[in-house]
């Protein structure tokens, strides 16, 4: 039987959604005034050479060819992605400035870092959702656990010890060693990056003991024994690699945490453009081309694609988020 993010993960185009790209194709041919007609600006607010970096580098270079424009990725890492979506929500709304990031900015930061000036779902509009990143936790192989139940005895015996790294605070991966620590009623310290790359060169150095971040960041480094995952976050295996037990498997059925790579615009951007943009991303995502580039990143396909199943995905994660944020009492304001 296939896995429950399985099927999430199959990217199914039916006749009302090839229509739907039918009509983003015609549209960029005949109409909409002009837009296109300059470069766009697709905003990340993460450091170059993460996983949301690559898969917008990706999307970028897919995008490119149907839109007819260049498209510069704008790297704006720092503040847990709030500099990003800053920027972002100020940007004029003319579908020159685009925005991708994980579904964690758009739902825990909002919970976890108090005075934000922008809201999620004011500011900002989704076009689609593009791929989903399974989250797990790795160590460096000096440490010896082989299993989350290995690491979570391991600090229990020295309270204080272990550190993990995650590619910033108030992130998913800060919010999954949280919740590890609430219930594994463990204290590893957390260590805060500026994106996942760094915090990936840390462990691998063995400055920092674990990580807590998208496999797709460790799957490689774990291959060539450099670090070893312990677990996937998920009540299921995943399908890039299967090999790897999950936290359910582990004893911690309630420790589930991913991530979903969303594209937005600012809010107010009109809605011919919305669905010119629209019309193009559907056409990227039914490629064979762009699965072989979430197949190389570790991120698997999503089964919603368009505004509004990006919308109510979003929804849903907030309504989530807070949820477990208040179920196991994590403070990280």
């Amino acid at each position: 039987m296939k896995s429950r993010l399985t099927r999430r993960s199959a990217l199914i185009l039916a006749p009302a959604a090839l229509a739907a790209a039918a009509a983003g194709s015609a549209r960029l041919a005949h109409g909409q005034g002009s837009y296109p007609s300059r470069p766009i600006r697709l905003v990340v607010g993460f450091a170059a050479g993460g996983p949301t970096d690559v898969v917008a580098r990706r999307v970028a270079l897919r995008l490119e060819p149907i839109l007819g424009q260049s498209i510069v990725v704008d790297n704006k890492p720092g503040a847990s992605t709030t500099i990003a979506t800053n920027d972002v929500v100020r940007a004029q709304p003319d579908g020159y400035t685009l925005y991708l990031t994980g579904s964690a900015a758009l739902t825990i930061t909002p919970l976890s870092i108090a005075g934000l000036t922008f809201d999620v779902s004011r500011d900002l509009l989704p076009v689609t959702l593009v791929g989903a990143e399974r989250f797990a936790i790795g160590v460096h192989p000096s440490v010896p656990a082989q299993s989350l139940r290995e690491l979570a005895a391991l600090a229990k015996a020295a309270p204080g010890r272990l550190n993990y790294a995650s590619s910033g605070t108030g992130n998913i991966g800060h919010l999954t060693g949280e919740m590890f620590n609430k219930i594994a009623g463990i204290g590893m310290t957390h260590v805060p990056y500026r994106g996942a790359a760094p915090a990936m060169q840390d462990v691998l150095a063995g400055h920092v003991q674990v990580l807590a971040a998208g496999l797709g960041t460790m799957y490689e480094q774990h291959k060539q024994g450099r670090l070893r995952v312990l677990a996937v976050t998920d009540r299921e295996r995943s399908t890039i690699a299967p090999e790897i037990p999950t936290s359910a498997e582990a004893g911690y059925p309630d420790l589930i945490a991913n991530s979903v790579f969303v594209l937005l615009v600012p809010a107010r951007t009109p809605a011919p453009v919305v669905g010119t943009l629209d019309g193009a991303m559907r056409r990227v995502l039914a490629s064979a081309e762009f699965r072989a580039d979430l197949q190389a990143a570790a991120v698997e396909q999503v089964t919603e694609i368009g505004p509004d199943a990006a919308k109510r995905f979003v929804n849903g994660e907030l309504k989530k988020w807070a949820d477990l944020v208040q179920a196991h009492g994590i403070q990280m304001r």
